[in-house]
């Protein structure tokens, strides 16, 4: 049986003359590399003025960051395209 990988979920506060200014939520995965567990943030690629990063991925609502670890557990992408073979044609036969 394939073990479903591990999700948690950090809540970011800013802080601004001891009052809360923002808050949002990111999702980490966790991952080994090598024989060390490490904590993997949930990424998107922004893309503009010729240049594209990866920044992990915010949510306004905990609730909103629960849904997305539950759409990831079935298998959806967080970002980005996904290939899929639809169709072999082969005229040799």
């Amino acid at each position: 049986m394939k073990k479903l990988p591990i999700y948690r979920v950090l809540k970011h506060t800013y802080y601004e003359k001891c009052d809360i200014e923002r808050e949002h939520y990111t999702i980490q995965k966790k991952g080994k590399f090598l024989w060390w567990d490490k904590w993997v943030s949930i990424r998107e690629s922004i893309c503009g003025m010729g240049d594209c990063y990866d920044v992990p991925i915010k949510f306004d609502t905990e609730s909103d960051a629960i849904y997305a670890i539950k759409n990831l557990q079935r298998g959806t992408i967080p970002d980005g395209w996904r290939k899929k073979v639809v169709l072999v044609f082969d005229n040799n036969k």
